[in-house]
């Protein structure tokens, strides 16, 4: 059964993400690992060598990244390090609820978090151009798709105010992402943590 994240996992522990779109067609998946949690959700870090992939497209970034997956809300921010192939520092993905569910992963025992892509993105370059990306690709899915109307306002209104926030910087768009990044680069310099077996 999947739901909620119900504990604390370890630092180490593997996680599987996984995700649809609204049809439950796959869409991005990529493997990282437990770096920690703070008053702002999960956090998960992904080094040189790992890859996220989809149906058509494989990305290699090349660096570190770590993702949040926050203790509230609808979105996964990913904070990138500069010298890879993408061109955001920060790249928050408008989703649906997470849900978590224990596995066996290619790295041990883990979990695997799955939820939908809801298409908007909000965008801050390493230029520190802020966008919201994917607006006719969100137009185009709600009819396709057929989102439920209060789906598309919760939406639109948290793409909106998570613009606001990522373009002045609040948190954890400031330094905590930043310092996040900083500790996954430390750990893989000191010893990437160990899978449970």
């Amino acid at each position: 059964m999947s739901g909620p994240l119900s504990s604390e996992p370890a630092v180490g522990t593997p996680v599987e993400l996984r995700f649809t779109k609204y049809d439950g067609s796959p869409h991005w998946e990529y493997d990282l690992i437990v770096l920690g949690t703070d008053a702002h959700g999960l956090w998960l870090g992904g080094r040189p060598g790992d890859v996220c992939r989809r149906i058509g497209r494989t990305i290699e970034p090349g660096v570190h990244w770590v993702t949040l997956v926050p203790a509230a809300g609808a979105w996964i921010a990913t904070f990138n390090e500069p010298g890879g192939p993408l061109g955001a520092g920060t790249y928050v993905d408008l989703t649906d609820p997470p849900t978590w569910q224990a596995v066996q992963t290619a790295r041990g025992a883990g979990l695997r978090m799955r939820c939908a892509d809801l298409d908007l993105d909000v965008v801050r370059r390493f230029t520190g151009e802020c966008y919201i990306d994917d607006e006719d690709e969100f137009a185009d899915h709600q009819v396709r798709f057929g989102y439920p109307s209060e789906l598309v306002a919760t939406t639109r209104a948290t793409a909106d105010r998570l613009f606001a926030e990522v373009c002045a910087g609040s948190e954890p768009f400031g330094s905590v992402g930043p310092a996040w990044l900083q500790r996954c680069r430390a750990l893989n310099r000191d010893g990437w943590p160990a899978a449970h077996p």
